[in-house]
């Protein structure tokens, strides 16, 4: 019994320990200190029924006193108005907490006052999640009954039976898998397949929505690039999105690639000339946060970086030369144009001018033709009138 209860410790602490890495996630430990909102810089709160400090207080009180196990103050904090789904700045509630401490009476209290069984924190662990993690098979039934799924995926693309290390409790979960009818495939794809919709929408539209993480400040960016998201990232990188955007503590969607050791989309934001020398609001640069076997990558990327941008340079100096050049050589033809264009109604002016005077010419050659044929005519006539003058007197 003695060493059936350390191995439970050791998973307990195990879980504690994995989820501890695990919500060092989009921070450099700023967010441990207070929420984002409270940290301002420069945003502007948004609209509360109460100020942020005392629903922060109210939510710590809450939280400690299920974490306690004092269900008496528990249930006054309730009636007072506390919110049974409170979190902290990981993204934790009391279902969570009370899972991880394997309490099941306080798991059974928070269920039956409504708590959210499928809530999920800032990494998408649900308690079951955790239950299945820390191999609570008591737990996990329980959750089950009570309506818990099975197909909820968290930021590692993980569902509750890929935690599960004990045959009991993945035979548990998969066979609630086959009652739920859920694929798990399509479930692991779902958030990548939104992703991907919302991508082609923004790239077709030309228009893109800044749709953040409430707690984190994290972008579409920044999840596609720390979940591996390829394909989403090229798209969101092609429809314009800003790749050098920063979240609530300073990181860029590099940062998180970077640390979550994101091999593939690390290269794909270099390669479209991300800065890589961004630092956070610890100072840290991408190269200070990241997994370890990946910060020769990561060099080797900011080299290649170095040349592309050279190359580019390069190119665009010849583009604007050809361009430079092909508008002289259009300026000098437009030139030629307007002078032909000028010309070209003068000439017409002169050749019309030519043809009335050659016209006038005729016509004044045809008139002296007439009025001498005229005066011929007339003298021919006044020859003939003195001949017949003459004729009468002999």
């Amino acid at each position: 019994m003695a060493e059936l209860e350390h191995l439970g410790g050791k998973r307990a602490e195990s879980a504690r320990m994995r989820r501890a890495e695990q919500l060092r996630r989009w921070r450099g430990s700023l967010t441990e200190q207070e929420p984002a909102e409270r940290r301002g810089a420069g945003r502007q709160p948004q609209t509360r029924r109460r100020s942020p400090r005392v629903r922060f207080e109210d939510g710590a009180v809450f939280l400690a006193a299920c974490s306690s196990g004092d269900t008496d103050e528990v249930k006054k904090l309730l009636a007072r108005g506390a919110d049974i789904n409170t979190v902290n700045v990981d993204g934790l509630t009391a279902l969570h907490q009370a899972c991880i401490d394997e309490n099941l009476d306080m798991v059974k209290f928070l269920v039956e006052n409504r708590a959210n069984i499928n809530q999920q924190d800032n990494e998408g662990w649900t308690p079951l999640h955790a239950a299945a993690s820390c191999g609570y098979l008591n737990i996990a039934e329980y959750f089950i009954n009570h309506g818990a799924s099975v197909g909820i995926v968290n930021s590692e693309g993980e569902v509750p039976s890929d935690l599960a290390e004990e045959p009991a409790m993945k035979d548990l979960l998969l066979e609630q898998v086959k009652k739920q009818g859920v694929d798990l495939e399509q479930s692991r794809k779902e958030e990548e397949q939104q992703m991907l919709q919302d991508a082609r929408q923004w790239l077709n539209s030309g228009k893109i929505e800044d749709v953040r993480q409430a707690r984190s400040g994290a972008t579409a960016l920044h999840v596609a690039a720390a979940k591996g998201y390829s394909e989403v990232l090229r798209l969101l990188i092609q429809a314009g999105y800003e790749l050098n955007v920063q979240d609530h503590d300073g990181w860029t969607p590099l940062h998180a690639a970077a640390h979550w050791g994101v091999k593939e989309a690390c290269s794909i934001l270099a390669e479209a000339l991300c800065d890589m020398d961004v630092r956070n609001k610890l100072g840290q640069t991408p190269f200070d946060v990241a997994d370890e076997g990946l910060v020769e990558h990561l060099e080797m990327l900011q080299k290649k970086q170095k040349m592309l941008r050279s190359e580019k340079e390069t190119r665009n100096k010849l583009i604007e030369s050809d361009l430079n050049s092909k508008l002289q050589s259009g300026l000098f033809k437009n030139k030629e144009k307007m002078l032909y264009e000028e010309e070209t109604p003068k000439s017409q002016e002169m050749e019309e001018e030519n043809k009335e005077s050659s016209s006038s010419s005729s016509e004044e050659e045809e008139g002296e033709d007439e009025v001498s044929e005229s005066e011929t005519e007339k003298e021919a006539g006044n020859a003939k009138m003195f001949i017949a003058k003459i004729l009468r007197f002999l």
